[in-house]
């Protein structure tokens, strides 16, 4: 059986002793009740990953003795970025998770003009630090050493202004009628770097689409369904990663 794997907040890791506390040791100890000897595998989202072993368990914390880590690559050829519109919390969520789980590089939340509206300061802090919980344990989860950068919810216009460099640039639209999914992937298969525009609970309106195909976004249709939120973005990334990236293929 390989040895559990955690992620490790704060200073980056190295050789010598670590200690691990509050939420994280209680989960160690009382959940998956680790003990002293037992040895584990931690990564802090550098792209390294370093063997340890568990030198004490305490009530709030755990000390680890950690060996020199090894830089092992698990991550996908695609430079693949998803922005998406702010949705519910649970739907963020789910997303976050299995786009992490499928190799995205960074997740961008849009304030588009149906998203969900996004508090600022302390409540809108603690969500984004939420998000980052997820993509972290999807990281550990996945064999990931690298984690998504989640960024703070940008402005649409800034969005589009920001990926002016991107080789392949999406946005999926359920009203659009000449552009295929499958025909933007044919005609861009030695793309490296990708950006996908995912709309909200509510869609993309007709402006926004127009915005985003000025500004150099193919629209592309996924159908003749008309597919949720949550599943338009998983099917999404899962299709570029296999078209473009390395899902399917041995590791």
């Amino acid at each position: 059986m390989k040895p559990r794997r955690f992620f490790v907040e704060g200073e980056a890791l190295g050789p010598g002793e670590r200690l691990v506390t509050g939420k994280r040791a209680r989960h160690l100890t009382r959940v998956l009740r680790l003990g002293v000897g037992e040895a584990v595998v931690l990564f802090d989202g550098s792209g390294t990953e370093y063997p340890a072993e568990i030198l004490e368990v305490g009530r709030q914390l755990v000390r680890f003795k950690v060996a020199a880590g090894t830089r092992i690559d698990r991550e996908s050829s695609l430079d693949l970025v998803l922005a998406l519109g702010l949705s519910r919390p649970s739907i963020m969520d789910l997303i976050i998770q299995k786009v992490t789980e499928l190799g995205v590089k960074a997740i961008i939340p849009v304030k588009t003009e149906r998203a969900q509206r996004w508090s600022a300061g302390e409540r809108g802090a603690s969500r984004l630090k939420r998000w980052e919980r997820i993509a972290q344990e999807a990281a550990r989860q996945s064999g990931r050493n690298l984690v998504p950068h989640i960024s703070p919810p940008a402005d649409f216009p800034r969005l589009l202004a920001n990926q002016k460099e991107t080789g392949l640039k999406l946005i999926c639209w359920e009203e659009e009628e000449s552009g295929s999914l499958r025909t933007a992937l044919t005609e861009q298969a030695g793309s490296r770097q990708a950006c996908v525009l995912i709309g909200p609970e509510g869609g993309f309106s007709a402006n926004e689409v127009e915005r985003a195909t000025a500004a150099g976004f193919q629209c592309v249709s996924l159908g003749q369904r008309v597919l949720r939120t949550e599943t338009a973005a998983i099917t999404v990334i899962s299709l570029l990663q296999y078209e473009l990236g390395d899902l399917g293929l041995l590791p």
